[in-house]
């Protein structure tokens, strides 16, 4: 059984002016998630997953070295957020490193017009515009029992599956495929 986490990153303040979708389309996201495979999914929210007392900081440092997705819910406060921002930068970056920029899976909650600009002076703003996001900017007014709402969750799961099969090959080949390093000790040899 796969260990698969993920990170639902998200300004508390949205998650209250919506009455608390934010935090349920994780769930959501999750329980579909779980639907498709057949294996759990943790998706890593703070309000769910750290306790009372905690260093949320250091809690959620080592949530983000873990995960093996990040998905940030995009809205204007989001890129406001010092922490938000932090995370994004954080787990962005990583991704681009390892080749694996379809792990952070964007989801524009909210219109941000400089998002769509390759010229933007935020230089996040640039960088998750050049992810491929979600626009979620009209089904977060759709009832969760609609069949557009349900159906829009399942897309979003499926691509979590899809990341992670990815994210799986590409493990798979850095474990087959010698360091160059260990090429040039054969090359001596041979």
């Amino acid at each position: 059984m796969a260990d698969y986490q993920g990170f639902w990153s998200y300004v508390h303040k949205d998650d209250e002016a919506e009455g608390g979708r934010i935090a349920q389309l994780a769930r959501d996201v999750a329980s579909q998630f779980e639907m498709l495979t057949g294996e759990p999914i943790h998706l890593f929210l703070d309000r769910d997953d750290i306790e009372w007392g905690e260093s949320w900081k250091t809690k959620i440092d080592s949530g983000l070295a873990s995960v093996a997705f990040f998905i940030p819910v995009m809205t204007p406060r989001y890129f406001q957020s010092p922490e938000c921002r932090r995370e994004l930068h954080t787990f962005a970056h990583k991704a681009q490193e390892l080749g694996l920029k379809d792990l952070v899976l964007p989801l524009r909650y909210m219109e941000i017009p400089s998002l769509d600009d390759p010229k933007a002076e935020d230089a996040l703003l640039r960088l998750v515009g050049g992810f491929q996001w979600v626009d979620w900017t009209s089904l977060r007014f759709e009832d969760r029992t609609a069949g557009l709402y349900r159906s829009e969750v399942a897309k979003l799961a499926q691509r979590l599956v899809a990341a992670n099969m990815r994210a799986e090959e590409i493990a798979v080949l850095q474990e087959v495929q010698p360091s160059s390093e260990t090429k040039v000790d054969n090359d001596e040899d041979g």
